[in-house]
Formats: structure tokens, sequence, C-alpha cells
């Protein structure tokens, strides 16, 4: 047992990138790794672990394997989406901790903790595209705790691998295969049947996004959605329709749901889509909209239509796995709908604050006018017992106070502030 004592908390673990590190991890490797350093093929990051200025290990992430027995399954995706999402997972091909620092307790699987912490992060920067999980093969040969470090660090041991056969060369022996995901949506990401946010680096692996609401693509069912699309009208006329209205519709949805908010984004969200994807939708895989033709298309269907029928489709679609305690009543003007601000439309969203979906979409005026449809909608059968209710400067009109009371809301600091005026 090592005589070193080292405070967790000072550990820091850092990418590689000057020249003489670089060849510092490959003496380290080998030196002192059972299998020697490692020919750099196709994408690779590598850490060092440091303390106090010293360094006590190296790592290597290099680019997944192509298949594995093991995996696949776990995973849920079919060979398309394999092939098409395998750069979202990362190999580490080796793992050394130095000889001296061998022997101290837990510091191998804190080292694995704080290098997957920020590899996601880091791959994104270089390479373009963030990681969802990692993999890596545990040798028995040369290991006689079967990866307790991967273990206690929150890897997944699958199993035994069938070994390794080049097109010339003899089937190797097995090995350990761990797997590690990164966040808790990383499978159904990876087998989602669209680009999921976390696919697109819209939404961190952190689970952080840049957009106020980014829903699970995961749950996604293209031919679901459509039904219930194909109850909207289509407003154009009968000719000029180069593309079909529901395969359209439901592409420039999917495109939000992954996170992607403005005509722009959505044009460009479709242009990336594989043409075998768009065709899944409906669209013919040659057919690519630009952002006129989405702008022009989104602005003339009418909002209170797409809204009904889009809220109810998710409620159905995400409401079963996320509840909600809070509602806000907000108006908004779609700009879409008019250049002429004084024409454009407005309406009273009832918005379910964690899911992130608005449960009711009334078209009001603007000014006054919100007062009187949030009464309305208050008045209406809209659930609200149990919830707090935010609604903004609306909270200052009595009559809609009094209605908020009927419901029973959740006492909070501002619902309390409400019911002393």
């Amino acid at each position: 047992m090592s005589e070193f004592k080292l405070d967790f908390d000072k550990i820091r673990v850092k990418v590689v990138t000057d020249y003489f590190d670089r060849a510092e991890v490959e003496t380290l490797l080998s030196r002192h790794h059972p299998l020697g350093a490692k020919r750099a093929i196709g994408r690779r990051i590598c850490y060092a672990a440091s303390y106090r200025g010293a360094w006590l290990a190296v790592l290597m992430f290099d680019a997944a394997v192509d298949r594995n027995k093991h995996r696949e399954p776990r995973i849920g995706w079919d060979d398309d989406q394999r092939r098409a999402r395998l750069g979202h997972i990362a190999n580490n091909g080796r793992y050394l901790v130095l000889p001296e620092y061998q022997g101290v307790k837990n510091l191998a699987s804190k080292i694995l903790s704080l290098a997957t912490e920020r590899i996601s992060a880091d791959w994104l920067k270089r390479y373009g595209l963030p990681l969802l999980a990692v993999e890596t093969y545990v040798d028995p040969e040369h290991n006689d705790n079967n990866g307790t470090c991967y273990t206690a660090a929150g890897w997944e041991n699958l199993g035994y691998s069938s070994g390794y056969k080049s097109s010339n060369g003899e089937r190797t022996h097995s090995k350990w295969y761990f797997l590690k995901a990164l966040h808790r949506d990383s499978y159904a990401a990876l087998s989602a049947s669209i680009p999921h946010a976390l696919l697109t680096g819209v939404k961190k692996v952190s689970g952080e996004s840049n957009n106020n609401y980014v829903l699970d693509a995961s749950k996604f069912h293209i031919k679901e959605l459509q039904k219930e699309l194909a109850k909207i009208t289509d407003p154009r006329g009968g000719q000029g329709r180069r593309y079909r209205f529901v395969p359209l519709l439901s592409l420039c949805i999917a495109a939000v749901v992954s996170g992607y908010t403005q005509y722009r984004q959505i044009a460009d969200w479709i242009a990336r889509l594989p043409g075998t994807d768009r065709a899944k939708f409906g669209l013919p895989g040659d057919q690519v909209p630009c952002e006129s033709t989405i702008g022009n298309f989104l602005s003339r269907i009418d909002p209170t239509e797409l809204q009904t029928v889009l809220s109810n489709w998710l409620l159905k679609t995400y409401r079963k796995e996320a509840d909600f305690s809070t509602v806000i009543l907000d108006g908004k003007a779609v700009r879409a709908t008019s250049s002429d601000p004084a024409e454009q439309k407005a309406f009273l969203n009832v918005f379910a604050n964690e899911i992130g979906i608005v449960i009711r979409h009334e078209p009001t005026s603007k000014g006054g006018g919100e007062k009187n449809t949030a009464r309305d909608v208050l008045k209406s059968d809209i659930d609200l017992t149990g919830k707090i209710v935010l609604a903004d400067a609306m909270h200052t009109d009595r009559k809609m106070i009094e209605e908020l009371r009927k419901k029973k809301p959740r006492m909070s600091s501002l619902l309390r502030e409400i019911k002393n005026l």
C-alpha cells in the first residue's frame, strides 16, 4: 500500500496538448503500461492527472470500436443509427496510474470520474461532436481486479467480449467490456428516431441548454405526430405546393424538438439530415426547403389550430412521466402573423413550467384583453388544484385573484401576498 496521502479535491485533470507532454505520455505508457503505447488512428484526446504539479496518471481516449455484441443491445440502436452516431462514443484505450501512486485507495476511480466529467465538452471543442458515452476493455491477463476502478466510477461491466479478429489474423482472447453513459438520456438519444438535442450539441451533456426547453426526442414518433398534424388545415392554395403539408410540418416540429427554433436553424437542420431520414417523414430525399420557404410555410398556418394540436400531442407524449407544479399565464403577440405590430395576433399562453409545454393557448387582444382571457381560462375546466400560478402583472386584477382562490392553489410567498390584497 502506498504511503502517499492525497487531498482528492486538489487533483486536476487536463487535456494534454503540448508536444513535449504528449511525448511524455507516450514514454510513460511504453515503460509502465502492459500493452505499451498505442498508435493514434483517428480521433484522440489525452489527459494527464496531476497533484500539486506532479503527474499521477495518464489516459487516452480514441474513437469507439465499430461493433460490440454487448453495446448494441444496451444502447438499443439499429445499424443505421450506429453508423451515423458512433462518433458520439469514445474508447478509453489506455489508462495508467503511475507506479508510485498505484496503491492509493480510490485514486484510479477518482481520476476516471474527473476525466469523464469533462470529456464531452473537450470532444465537442476539438471535433465538433459531443460525447454521450465512453467504453473500454479490461484485459484479465493483465489485470487482477477485473476493472474495479471502472465499476467504482460508474461504468457498467457488460460481460466478456468476443475478442478481435483482423482480416488475416487470429481472434484475440476475450476481455471485460465496460460502458458508461455520460447523461441519463444518452442511450435514448443515440437510439432516437430524430437527432436528439444531446447529439446536436444544442443541449450539453450536463443537461444545460442554450434554449429554455428542449424535449426528449427519444419519445418522438413520426407516425403518431403526423396523424395529429393531419387535423390542421393546409392554408396554401392549389398551386405552388412543392412540399407536402404534413411531412414538411412534422420535419419543422422535429427540428424545434431538437432545439432549433428559428427559420434559418430549422432549414439548416432539415438540410443536414440524410436524405433517407427526410424520406422517413415523407419528404423526398432530394427536396431541401430553404429558409424563406420555411418562414412562408409556417407563418401561414393558423396558430390556434397548430397550438391546439401540438398541445394535445405534447401532453399525450410527455406528460405521462413528467408532472408539473407551476403554471405561468403570459400574453404573447405572434410576430410571424404580420409585419405590422398593430395587426399581429395575440394569445394568452398557459405554460406548464417544468415540462416546457403550453397546455392552453387562447386568442386574446393586446393590453387589457389578457386579463379578461385569463379570467375565462380560470373559469374553465382547467385543473390548477395544488398548482403555483404565476401571472406577471395580471396578479393585480382582483377578479382574477378570486378565480385563483377558487382553484385552491398551493401557497407560495407570491400567492400569500396576493391573498392579502
